[in-house]
């Protein structure tokens, strides 16, 4: 077994103990708050989550592209990044709350929307830190801060549950879980690091041209998979955000393979010639594509069943929304190794063009399809939408092939 396939193999298993700790707690959750407050619970972690890509600027992008180079700018990445974090988190999750605040049946959420104010910062926090563990060439410390993570996360959980199953305990104990994997991470990143701690304005000069690529084609895609939320949230439907969430959490699950794989091919990208790219792609491309339709078939067939067992019988309908949902996780499987290909050359226009024009038809189609066909219909316009990114990132993957070898002709002997 050659060293890049055992990484990937470390990654994916890290990944899935993730997952095995994540679906737990959405378990515990689900069980306890019932389909409204798995809802409620379900949004207020979605809206960190929004606020934090907001606030990211593509820093971990550019972060990883910078030390992937040049490993001295550790300790002055490292500060930007935490002022960035903490300062633009804050502002992103102000605004945020006071959007959501004026979203009609704001008065339903009934849940602690201030604790976005704290989540997301560290979820900030963490993305950068944990991006720059694989910058440095140390795939097994991201592997052990992602463990640590999810077990902080579910043992927080667990005991609020057990306190208090409520949604203010439940999101205060994960504000508590990631506050300490924020610590760990940082002693165990910075720690050979002689940290400055004033903000590097010319660094962040330097950073911002690639990472401003990177962070509009980024938050792009992250909103074409929220923009049904977002949806379900205008109209107050929060049992339907339970049932979604259900859903959307396994096709995130889904999606960790062709993550893993993309997140450990961006820095070999960058490092490789323009022959070793293409033919890394097309390697990656054809083997993710494949385990990904087996993984999407197999999920259909006992995502159902499977549903009903461990979320119990309000959850059922949920297997229509993960089938339609099922595959847009196949073309974004493959969108994942395309783009960081494609992020390789600089991150091209048209690249950043593809997400933003999928995300404007998602949002585009979304609300007519959500009260023709109700939140099926949701999950029908994402997966088309992602099929429709997906092929124009494979058309434009053809500027980029090596031009082919010239034909050698011999004429016949005088």
């Amino acid at each position: 077994m050659n060293s890049n396939t055992l990484a990937y193999l470390k990654l994916f298993a890290a990944r899935c103990l993730s997952l095995v700790g994540a679906a737990s707690i959405t378990i515990i959750a689900a069980r306890m708050l019932g389909t409204s407050g798995q809802g409620r619970y379900y949004y207020i972690v979605t809206l960190a989550s929004i606020s934090a890509q907001f606030a990211s600027l593509g820093i971990h992008s550019s972060n990883t592209y910078l030390v992937a180079k040049d490993h001295s700018l550790l300790p002055r990445i490292l500060t930007n990044t935490a002022w960035i974090a903490i300062v633009g988190g804050c502002v992103a999750a102000y605004v945020a709350i006071s959007l959501d605040g004026k979203l009609d049946s704001a008065s339903r959420l009934q849940a602690p929307a201030l604790f976005v104010l704290v989540l997301c910062p560290l979820n900030l926090l963490f993305l950068y830190l944990s991006n720059l563990a694989i910058a440095i060439n140390r795939p097994d410390l991201f592997n052990g801060l992602i463990i640590f993570n999810t077990a902080a996360s579910l043992g927080a959980t667990a005991a609020a549950a057990f306190i208090s199953p409520t949604v203010l305990f439940l999101i205060g104990a994960l504000v508590l879980s990631s506050f300490t994997t924020c610590c760990v991470s940082w002693v165990l990143i910075a720690r050979d690091c002689d940290t400055p701690w004033r903000f590097d304005v010319t660094l962040f000069r330097q950073s911002i041209s690639f990472a401003s690529r990177s962070y509009i084609a980024t938050l792009a895609a992250f909103f074409m998979s929220r923009t049904s939320i977002i949806v379900l949230r205008h109209y107050g439907a929060f049992d339907d955000v339970g049932r979604w969430s259900i859903a959307a959490q396994i096709c995130d699950a889904l999606l960790l393979l062709p993550a893993s794989v993309s997140l450990l091919l961006f820095p070999s990208f960058v490092r490789a010639d323009v022959t070793g790219r293409w033919s890394e792609l097309k390697s990656a491309t054809i083997r993710v594509g494949t385990v990904m339709a087996m993984l999407c078939i197999l999920i259909g067939v006992v995502s159902g069943p499977l549903i009903e067992l461990i979320f119990g019988a309000p959850y059922a309908s949920s297997q229509k929304i993960v089938i339609t949902l099922l595959p847009g996780v196949f073309f974004l499987s493959l969108s994942a190794t395309i783009s960081q290909f494609l992020s390789a050359f600089g991150i091209p226009l048209l690249q950043i063009a593809a997400w933003v024009i999928g995300f404007c038809v998602q949002v585009g189609l979304s609300l007519q399809a959500f009260s023709s066909y109700g939140v099926v219909g949701l999950a029908g316009v994402q997966s088309g939408c992602a099929a429709f990114v997906c092929a124009w990132l494979l058309l434009l993957t053809l500027a980029y092939a090596p031009p082919s070898p010239p034909t050698c002709r011999t004429g016949p002997a005088k």
